[in-house]
């Protein structure tokens, strides 16, 4: 390649560079308002879309309401600390205000679609880690532009630079 000439593939390295340096998710040790056991959750059959809707429907998957969490607590487990607090936001008619662990920053020019991952059958564990054996939710993995791509990659999904960015 010439001097001054470009090979069209510099943008996607500086996109990929960029993206890198940019982790999706919020630091670690953020507290929640409740401590939400999936551990629990998950063990007596719920699925991460009982409570995450739109994640097998939608680019995004809902993170649930207190209307929603109440749809199982007004009558179940009633006295456990966690379900009062709970129960004192629906009580107040105001959502729970929880701090969401997994997100694209805004400059990694992102476009994340959950229902095209849950289509593919890929598990919510793989990019969320294994919430069985956790209780509150933290970011247990780290995603990096290389990890998505490996993951396309192993899954022989697009690596067109247009099916995540924009």
């Amino acid at each position: 390649m010439s001097e001054g000439k470009s090979d069209g593939c510099f943008p996607f390295w500086v996109a990929g560079l960029w993206f890198l340096m940019l982790p999706f998710a919020l630091a670690q040790g953020q507290q929640q308002p409740v401590a939400f056991p999936h551990d629990k959750h998950l063990k007596i059959g719920l699925a991460c879309t009982d409570c995450h809707t739109g994640a097998d429907t939608h680019a995004a998957a809902r993170i649930p309401s207190v209307s929603q969490c109440m749809l199982c607590h007004a009558k179940v487990a009633r006295q456990k600390p966690e379900v009062k607090k709970v129960i004192a936001y629906a009580d107040k008619k105001i959502e729970i205000p929880w701090q969401r662990i997994y997100k694209f920053d805004s400059t990694a020019h992102v476009k994340f679609d959950h229902s095209a991952h849950f289509r593919a059958k890929i598990a919510c564990a793989t990019c969320h880690g294994d919430l069985t054996k956790e209780t509150v939710a933290v970011r247990s993995v780290t995603h990096t532009m290389g990890t998505c791509v490996r993951c396309h990659r192993q899954n022989h999904a697009s690596q067109d630079c247009a099916v995540c960015h924009y």
